[in-house]
């Protein structure tokens, strides 16, 4: 469904027909109307209504094409997690899995954590993000999340940063013992990446 927000669309003259802007809450899709008729460097800012994340696209080619809409600046995904919201696994481990995905075509860069209220009631707890089969995908070794802290840098991507598929990030918090232990804990998670056209 789209919805045009007062799209300019002045006088074709010899250059063809100008540029314009809308919303809606679809992907582009290049082959199929409107955006396949949208003009050039035309301008289009996506929302998920189901988690509240927004894109912006532009496109940039006239190939009735998918990759027609490249994003025009680094995505993010924010999620504010709780130990709440996470899954017992049964032992040590919580998990939880984001709604948004990585898109197809898109190039993970980094994954930071802030606004960190320790995950205390154990011992220890650790943390790593990936994509449902590799655990560490999106971050680095298993850096400590047991300590409450304003900002933890994951660290570069430690799988594959290109995206052939859409993967939901996986968050994994492992504790010393048992996660039912584990009594309380939050952050905000943002994972980078650039491009992704689906």
């Amino acid at each position: 469904m789209f919805f045009p927000e007062v799209p300019v669309q002045r006088g074709s003259g010899t250059f063809g027909q100008y540029p314009f802007a809308w919303v809606g809450n679809d992907l582009p899709d290049g082959d199929a109307l409107p955006f396949s008729a949208a003009p050039l460097n035309s301008v289009y800012l996506y929302t998920n209504e189901t988690t509240g994340g927004t894109r912006v696209f532009k496109k940039v080619l006239l190939n009735d094409r998918n990759d027609d809409w490249q994003p025009v600046a680094p995505s993010v995904i924010t999620k504010r997690v709780t130990r709440a919201m996470m899954t017992d696994g049964g032992a040590a481990i919580g998990t939880y899995t984001l709604a948004d995905e990585v898109p197809i075509g898109a190039f993970v860069q980094q994954t930071i954590l802030s606004d960190l209220t320790g995950f205390t009631g154990d011992t220890s707890a650790t943390i790593q993000v990936g994509d449902g089969t590799d655990v560490d995908r999106y971050s680095t070794g298993t850096p400590s999340v047991f300590t409450t802290a304003a900002a933890i840098d994951l660290g570069v991507p430690s799988g594959t940063k290109i995206h052939v598929a859409a993967k939901a990030p996986v968050i994994t918090v492992t504790s010393a013992a048992d996660f039912t232990n584990v009594a309380a804990g939050a952050f905000t998670l943002r994972l980078f990446f650039l491009g992704g056209y689906q």
